[in-house]
């Protein structure tokens, strides 16, 4: 039986992480030595490469070190559960846990997710990642994060399980002069004449083409831009209208400091849920299950419903 550590393991996996051993070392805080010897020692028990060292000392996995990396993942995350079997039931929740997200919900999870660890699960060594949706999803699959945010119409890849954080309705984006900008919701059909500057992050801008088409209509996209915050400032200039699932408080500006108003869809098709995707079969830990339940928590406080509609009003930019 080849002989190799959980330690080199866990250096292995930071350096595939971080993609240089420098940076390994400062999250593991050890020598790059120690990091070096160790990956040196690992290659030399599975005789194989598992990294390649490339200019300005970056390092990459070789094919088979993506394939080992899978592995040694599910090794640690199996030790870690055994572990944590062994526990008292109240005992401290720790050791690293990995969320992906995609960057259009990263504003609404993330943050507070992250103070809730910090606050309530401080042993907990939280890290996060935004993604592109298709992205987030293999990264589920090949083990580089214990659980992914998206939204349920994004999933494309089998073998990771669904769990629903709450239900989410589209929004339009218009901007504070646009003649709809007072009502309550918007049927789609209200503004289909104006042009349409879509979140240029598969599969999300062909998914809701795919869904207008569908009642339809023809949507007149003048732009697929891959900022959120550079479609509001768009929006507010009078550009355009957008379309967005995660809503922030209504007295938060553009860049430039103009107001834009969040309008439901009314439109019962566009209905979506955000949710969390694991690795299918994956064994949810204490861990990943108060994870699980903060996004939920993070998710409900966040519903647009629950904005103070006295808040409306736009707060004058600071200058």
């Amino acid at each position: 039986m080849t002989d190799f550590t959980l330690r080199q393991l866990e250096y292995f996996l930071a350096v595939l992480d971080r993609g240089s051993v420098s940076d390994a070392a400062k999250d593991c805080r050890v020598s790059q030595a120690t990091v070096s010897a160790a990956l040196a020692q690992l290659e030399k028990q599975l005789k194989v490469t598992l990294i390649a060292r490339g200019p300005a000392r970056r390092a990459r996995p070789t094919s088979a070190g993506r394939e080992f990396g899978v592995r040694a993942r599910e090794i640690l995350s199996h030790v870690s559960d055994a572990v944590e079997s062994l526990n008292d039931e109240s005992a401290a929740l720790q050791g690293p846990l990995r969320i992906g997200c995609i960057p259009t919900a990263g504003p609404r999870m993330l943050p507070a997710t992250a103070a809730q660890f910090v606050r309530h699960h401080p042993q907990v060594d939280v890290s996060f990642v935004e993604a592109h949706p298709l992205t987030v999803q293999q990264m589920v699959l090949n083990g580089e994060v214990d659980v992914a945010v998206m939204y349920r119409k994004q999933i494309q890849i089998e073998g990771i399980t669904r769990h629903d954080l709450a239900e989410v309705q589209l929004h339009a984006i218009v901007s504070a002069d646009h003649p709809a900008a007072d009502q309550d919701g918007v049927d789609i059909a209200e503004l289909i004449d104006d042009p349409l500057i879509l979140l240029d992050s598969p599969p999300t801008a062909d998914l809701l083409i795919s869904q207008i088409r569908g009642i339809g209509f023809e949507p007149s996209v003048r732009w697929l831009i891959p900022n959120a915050e550079t479609i509001r400032s768009m929006v507010g200039l009078g550009l355009g209208f957008s379309l967005a699932n995660a809503v922030p408080h209504p007295n938060t500006l553009t860049f430039q400091g103009m107001p834009v108003r969040y309008l439901p869809v009314t439109n019962p098709e566009f209905a979506n849920t955000i949710v969390g995707v694991t690795m299918a079969g994956a064994r949810l830990s204490k861990k990943l299950t108060a994870a699980l339940d903060i996004l939920r928590k993070t998710a409900a406080e966040t519903d647009p419903h629950r904005w103070n509609r006295q808040s409306r009003t736009p707060t004058s930019p600071q200058h």
